[in-house]
């Protein structure tokens, strides 16, 4: 068997229970004869009316007053910057007719370089969420914002003369302006402090960089200069810091040249005439007690408990402290928990790769976190790959003062207290010492957007603007700031922080005029490049930001400040680990139903959090799926979740995500469809999820999100958690395989970079032959001929693009029940598979959607042509034709087609304000799949001729391509040569799935390669 043979021969599966052979059907739980006849009458009734339902009549009216420069039904795209989370990344915000519709990346943004994550294109949802406070509250009842400002003044000027404390508690701030603006407010106090609390805090990165440099500062990492990467447990392509940055950087060193395909690679032999291609990848090797979206795109990923992280690290840094010729002394270490010709070919390759190396860590552990910077500082990474200089402020978060706020508030020695961006009371460990203590303080100003669990505590409300309703700035970076404007007017009687804050300092004065004075004051000085403050303004409103040249300090590296760890600590139980979700960072988001109902890149779960525990633990603890457990640390915080079992997993590390159990979330309690069998989204506690912050301790100064002798006890419960798992399982009959397939090997190919040097085909299955054809060639293409190729290499599996999608297409929100019953209506889906043990998984992530086929089986079945094949090679959806029969659906071997067994709700007026016009709401008994973002097409047609211009290449993106922070995505004109589609639809590692059936699809993909040798493959 030859190597490419070799690596197709790998078995993939989805779910343990799956590897095992096992397939899943639609749950059709506790049904009785009567339950069954009744849903079959009701499933009867509406596949025989749905057929007749008109769709409802909608008028559109002219604007009465037109504004200048808006042409009606166009979008306008205007610079801003995400407010998602303190990445600040640049975004361009589409607007229509007066209405925010589409968050899209920046491209020329120095950070984000067009991407942009799945939170930051849910804002929009955000923004038209009828469940934001509406105006500000006193005592939890309406009033005006005078009546505020002069009680919160008087009693103010009360406390500055009292010399009362004063503390403004916020997630990280990366505005200079609205910090200014907290700085000057908390002047006029003798006892006047800035708290930032961030709900998963990464402090321990900036403690040791003061114990290291001198110096509280979190350093930018350059990824897009690393070749040699080791990560412990910081999931930089998921939920740690930047992702969308981190994502585009990385992606960098895994970029292939473009080969041509040659039909001779599919036997091994490349021709003379072909050079070997000069190819050159990022090796990535990742730490982790649990899989992470990180870790399941790494070349090499290796279990580890929490506790191992610090002698891990002592015994690489021992290994390349001996190539630097220095000796740090230390007492005999322990055993590793990893092979010990492992770590010394980790260290050899880290310097082999000095100055072109990083090695970052996600662990919230000072002594931790100062043995990385050591190791970097033995590297020579500091400068080249890790920028102190020029540092990051997307985590500011100081868990020392955290620890002295709550010291104090229980000691009565704090007589006001602000929230500002994060949720205090629900993110700080529950304590009923701490919770009196804030009932005795006198004055509690929340300033939060919606009701949470503080604001339900504080006797004024005082509602920010939502990211899209107002200016601020930012400076994620040193040197780079950015503008946010607002896209529209206030949808309620709120008000920004940055007013508020003014108006609390005796400045009542317009947030604009604010910002305007800071630049012009702070910002402006500091270039040479335009001398008139107008210009200069004007042109970062219009570009988004500026980049400003910052004066660079020399820092020195302290010597002696790392101690090695010699052993773990004692095991007693089981390890909890506590962590952030890539669609719900923190509790902020969780009222968004896009992110809730989007599912996880790496468990598939919807709607919950859950234990997440190994294959090996829950054969131990006689667990399965769905079982309901007790979790308990020593102190007695207990929280009851559902289990998950997880491939890759620790066998010793049970994982909860925080930002779940919500106040509030019983808002979706019914947002599914409401029929005979319908169950509620949210849980026994009549929230989505369990919050988990009641397992997080704070203590020595630290936020630990890893706790040791944890309890499991089963319940004897059951929760279903909805996930899409094994939702439209493709499986390739035994006739049609190819040689050397395993019914999976078809779907996603991969192979190791050695081999792919050797042979840029290498990997591809043997060629199927053709020798008749079912159809005759009847579909010509005189024009365009659409296509996409999705590079597996640089797909992460993020799942920006399923809500980039959602958000084009009105793609509606099903709840938890029907998700359940696999009845999810997203377009494209993002498929994940295993290969190798359940213990030691590989991981492969890939797109799937409508694959266009030019001999598409859907369009044969249908008995109304209600789907057909255009000109241009799209295969479409006739709306008005289609009368549910669902023959296309069963007849599609990609399990795409959505078909639509409700008229889900859009009866909230201002949600529906998130719809896109130029996208049909789709009703019931109809089925719907992706079109390729053909009313995109259209718009770039018709722009094209307006300008009297041919269509360029990129002019016209899809949803998902436009999103995605890899850029993975390519679409565009097959019949343009010169098209980078129609190139990479010639790259030698490109393959279509299910092939052989001779569907001619018009979507491919790019083989995935790996950094890695065949033995760590499992071939």
């Amino acid at each position: 068997m030859n190597p490419q043979e070799q690596i197709n021969s790998k078995q993939y599966w989805r779910s343990a229970a799956e590897r095992n052979g096992h397939v899943e059907q639609p749950p059709l739980p506790g049904v009785t004869r009567r339950d069954f006849l009744e849903a079959a009458g009701f499933a009867l009734s509406l596949a025989t009316l749905s057929g007749c339902d008109r769709a409802p009549v909608q008028y559109a009216l002219p604007l009465a007053n037109q504004p200048e420069g808006v042409r009606p039904a166009r979008m306008r795209y205007f610079a801003s910057t995400c407010g998602g989370c303190a990445a600040g990344c640049g975004l361009l915000a589409g607007v229509r007719d007066g209405r925010p519709l589409k968050m899209e990346g920046m491209p020329e943004h120095p950070l984000s370089r067009g991407g942009l994550c799945a939170v930051g294109q849910a804002q929009t949802l955000g923004l038209y969420d009828s469940h934001r406070l509406k105006g500000p509250l006193k005592d939890g009842k309406n009033t005006t914002w005078k009546e505020v400002d002069d009680q919160v003044a008087a009693e103010l000027r009360d406390l500055a003369q009292a010399g009362g404390a004063v503390r403004v508690v916020t997630s990280t701030i990366t505005s200079p302006t609205l910090q200014q603006a907290i700085d000057r407010f908390l002047k006029q106090f003798a006892d006047g402090r800035h708290v930032v609390f961030d709900p998963v805090s990464a402090s321990a990165i900036l403690d040791s960089h003061e114990q290291t440099h001198g110096i509280r500062v979190l350093p930018r990492y350059l990824l897009d200069k690393a070749k040699f990467i080791v990560s412990l447990d910081a999931d930089f392509l998921g939920a740690w810091i930047a992702p969308v940055e981190f994502t585009a950087a990385w992606k960098k060193w895994r970029e292939l040249p473009r080969q041509a395909s040659r039909n001779d690679h599919a036997e091994g032999v490349p021709t003379e005439e072909h050079a070997k291609p000069e190819v050159d990848m990022s090796y990535h090797v990742q730490f982790e007690p649990r899989m992470t979206l990180t870790g399941s795109n790494a070349d090499r990923r290796i279990r580890l408990r929490p506790d191992e992280f610090g002698l891990v690290l002592s015994h690489l840094l021992q290994l390349v402290a001996k190539h630097a010729g220095k000796d740090i002394a230390a007492d005999q270490l322990a055993e590793p928990p990893v092979a010990p010709a492992e770590l010394q070919a980790i260290a050899d390759g880290l310097w082999q790769h000095r100055g072109k190396s990083l090695v970052l860590c996600g662990v919230n552990d000072v002594e931790v976190q100062v043995l990385v910077n050591h190791l970097n500082h033995l590297l020579d990474n500091y400068g080249p790959t890790l920028d102190v200089q020029h540092p990051s402020r997307q985590r500011q978060s100081d868990d020392r003062a955290v620890e002295q706020l709550v010291t104090d508030l229980k000691a009565d020695q704090v007589a006001a207290i602000l929230s500002v961006g994060v949720d205090l009371t629900y993110n700080l460990p529950p304590d009923a010492a701490l919770h009196d203590a804030i009932k005795r303080v006198p004055l509690k100003i929340s300033l939060a957007e919606r009701h949470d669990d503080f604001s339900k505590r504080a006797r004024y409300v005082c509602p920010d603007h939502h990211p899209l309703e107002s200016w601020l700035d930012a400076e994620p970076v040193a040197g780079l700031f950015s503008i946010r404007q607002p896209m529209i007017n206030p949808m309620g009687n709120t008000r920004s922080a940055l007013e508020s804050f003014a108006a609390w300092s005796g400045n009542q004065i317009q947030p604009l005029d604010v910002l305007r004075a800071y630049w012009r004051d702070n910002i402006f000085p500091r270039q040479q490049e335009v001398t008139d403050f107008t210009r200069f303004w004007d042109r970062a409103v219009h570009d988004g930001f500026v980049q400003i040249a910052t004066a660079t300090t020399t820092l020195v590296f302290q010597k002696d400040t790392a101690k090695l760890v010699s052993q773990a600590a004692p095991l007693d139980g089981l390890f909890l680990l506590l962590y952030s979700k890539v669609a719900i960072p923190d509790s902020r988001h969780a009222h968004n139903p896009w992110l809730q109902e989007l599912p996880d890149p790496v468990t598939k779960v919807t709607w919950d959090n859950y234990a997440a525990v190994s294959p090996a633990l829950a054969r131990k603890q006689g667990l399965v799926d769905n079982d309901v457990v007790r979790l308990s640390v020593d102190e007695g915080n207990a929280i009851e979740l559902p289990v998950h079992v997880q491939p890759g997993q620790h066998d010793q590390v049970v994982g909860v995500a925080l930002g779940y159990g919500v106040p509030g979330t019983d808002r979706f309690a019914a947002i599914g469809p409401q029929w005979i069998q319908s169950r509620p989204t949210v849980g026994e506690n009549s929230l989505v999820g369990v919050n988990a912050a009641p397992l997080v301790k704070l203590a020595d100064g630290s936020m630990q999100y890893v706790r040791s002798g944890v309890r499991l006890e089963k319940t004897g419960r059951r929760h279903t958690l909805a996930t899409t798992q094994l939702h439209d399982s493709i499986e390739v009959p035994a006739s049609t395989r190819p040689p050397g397939s395993h019914g999976r090997g078809v779907l996603v190919q991969e192979t190791t970079l050695n081999e792919y040097r050797g042979n840029p085909s290498a990997g591809a299955p043997k060629e199927h032959p053709f020798a008749d054809q079912l159809w005759s060639d009847d579909h010509p293409y005189p024009g365009h001929r659409w296509g996409m190729v999705i590079d597996l290499n640089a797909c992460t599996g993020c799942s920006a693009c399923l809500i980039a999608c959602q958000s084009e297409n009105n793609v509606p929100v099903v709840g938890r029940d029907e998700v359940h019953r696999h009845r999810e209506m997203h377009w494209i889906r993002l498929d994940r598979y295993y290969s190798g043990s359940e213990s030691e998984p590989d991981v492969i992530h890939q797109p799937m959607m409508c694959q266009h086929c030019a001999n598409a089986p859907c369009e044969t079945v249908c008995p109304v042509l209600a789907t057909v094949h255009s000109n241009e090679g799209l295969n479409q959806q006739v709306y008005n034709r289609c009368v549910g029969t669902r023959y296309c659906a069963n007849n599609c071997p990609y399990k795409v087609r959505r078909f639509n067994w409700f008229n889900y709700a859009h009866d909230d007026t201002l949600e529906n304000m998130a719809l896109n016009p130029d996208v049909t709401v789709r009703v019931r008994g109809i089925m719907e799949k992706c079109s390729m973002c053909v009313q995109r097409i259209q718009e770039g047609r018709i722009e094209s001729r307006r300008l009297g211009q041919s269509l360029a290449d990129g002019s016209i993106q899809t949803a998902c391509q436009q999103s995605c922070p890899a850029g993975a995505i390519l679409f565009g004109d097959l019949n343009d040569p010169e098209s980078r589609v129609a190139q990479a639809m010639n790259d030698a590692r490109r393959f279509r799935v299910l092939e052989e059936l001779n569907v001619q699809p018009a979507v491919a993909y790019l083989r995935k390669v790996r950094n890695a040798t065949k033995e760590e493959q499992g071939v």
